[in-house]
């Protein structure tokens, strides 16, 4: 059976449109995906329950056990209704930083630190957990859309 030039060319363009739009597709679910950067100065930051200026704080989970304390520089936006506003200057902030370490399956995980990069690499703000990954998600207007811890705690050693 012989298939003709002019169905060999549909064929050809088809295939062609489906990678296209393929490809496309695979480059917008990723493009606004950024990540954490393992950081000793940050972990040894919220160790001594030092702030940066410019930075908004946060924390995740309930106030007797949360999981992640994040900074976000003042130009982000974080749009989630599961972080809750702390003031670095309160003693709350103090509390927090110290119930962090207390995560893991009834033990002591020591937490990590971590810069929080944009899907460009540019700083956005500083995590502090043992959970060692997350989904962070920004948009184009700088709003942070999805920061989520992933859920399994991870124990390691970070270089000192």
């Amino acid at each position: 059976m012989a298939v003709s030039k002019e169905k060999k060319i549909k064929l050809f363009a088809a295939v062609s449109v489906f990678a296209i739009v393929i490809i496309a597709l695979g480059g917008c679910s990723m493009s606004n995906y950024g990540k954490l950067k393992s950081n000793p100065e940050v972990t040894r930051a919220f160790e001594a329950y030092q702030t940066l200026p410019d930075h908004k704080y946060y924390y995740r989970g309930t106030y007797s056990a949360p999981f992640v304390v994040v900074g976000i520089k003042e130009n982000y936006e974080l749009n989630s209704e599961l972080w809750v506003k702390i003031d670095p200057q309160s003693k709350d902030f103090r509390t927090l930083v110290e119930r962090v370490s207390l995560q893991g399956s009834g033990g002591t995980t020591n937490p990590w630190g971590f810069n929080i990069l944009d899907q460009s690499g540019n700083y956005v703000g500083v995590w502090y957990s043992a959970s060692r990954a997350a989904v962070v998600e920004i948009d184009e207007k700088g709003r942070i859309t999805n920061l989520s811890p992933m859920t399994m705690v991870t124990k390691g050693n970070q270089p000192r």
